[in-house]
């Protein structure tokens, strides 16, 4: 049985680091999962973000009981 098609990528991630004016701010799963403005869950938006940082596209750190992520500076 065929699985649901994601509506959202890796891409659609990058690219809220991508369109934000500084593009080394740290973003949680749960604002990125925000603003994707879709049906998905901060689980699903951290998934993304653990994706992206296993190819070295951000970095992480955790923060308290939290986790950032962020693109690296160029």
């Amino acid at each position: 049985m065929p699985g649901r098609t994601p509506s959202t990528s890796t891409d659609d991630v990058l690219a809220i680091f991508e369109d934000n004016s500084d593009k080394c701010e740290p973003f949680t799963a749960p604002q990125i999962a925000k603003q994707l403005q879709t049906d998905i869950h901060r689980n699903t938006a951290r998934n993304y973000l653990q994706d992206l940082e296993s190819i070295g596209e951000l970095r992480t750190k955790k923060v308290g009981s939290g986790r950032v992520w962020w693109r690296p500076c160029k």
